[in-house]
């Protein structure tokens, strides 16, 4: 057989197989056929699902719960907020030197404490096995040394990401 005939026979079969997909239609138009159903967006966030979640992952690593925390909760709700009305994840408050003024401004004294971050998330259970997908969000899922926990979200119609999760986990001081 000859090479432009073979390609012809290949490129045929090919749209014969792309038609058979669902790719075209009989009458030439596209047809979708993976079609996906747009997620609801949740409105709030418990952070006792969110610590359930949470904890039923530390668990399966033999680590114990966390605690839900409410001014952890409140900061991170705030932080959320503040996030979104950026409408953006990179901010000086994302750091470690900006967690410690942002618990110290609150009055909230730890020894230790991380944060995650996610945008974009739709639901809560999205937003954490995003995290749990994440090695260095999973460390700090999986650390220890923390005992509380707090989140928030907070959502926006405008710009790029539309919901806005901030998880912050701490050990608080032995003096508070």
């Amino acid at each position: 057989m000859r090479r432009s005939t073979m390609r012809l026979l290949l490129v045929g079969a090919l749209a014969l197989n792309l038609s058979g997909c669902g790719w075209l239609g009989l009458d030439g138009r596209e047809v979708p056929t993976l079609t996906a159903s747009p997620v609801a967006r949740e409105r709030s966030v418990d952070p006792r699902e969110a610590a359930r979640l949470i904890n039923a992952h530390r668990a399966a690593n033999g680590l114990a719960a966390l605690a839900v925390d409410p001014v952890l909760s409140s900061i991170a709700a705030d932080t959320a907020d503040r996030l979104a009305g950026r409408d953006r994840l990179k901010t000086a408050m994302h750091t470690s030197g900006g967690l410690s003024r942002r618990l110290r401004a609150a009055r909230y004294d730890a020894d230790r404490a991380a944060e995650n971050l996610g945008a974009g998330y739709p639901t809560l259970l999205m937003a954490v096995d995003g995290w749990k997908g994440s090695k260095g969000h999973n460390a700090n899922l999986l650390n220890p040394d923390l005992t509380r926990m707090g989140i928030g979200l907070a959502l926006t119609d405008e710009g790029r990401f539309h919901s806005y999760w901030v998880l912050l986990l701490a050990r608080p001081s032995e003096a508070a």
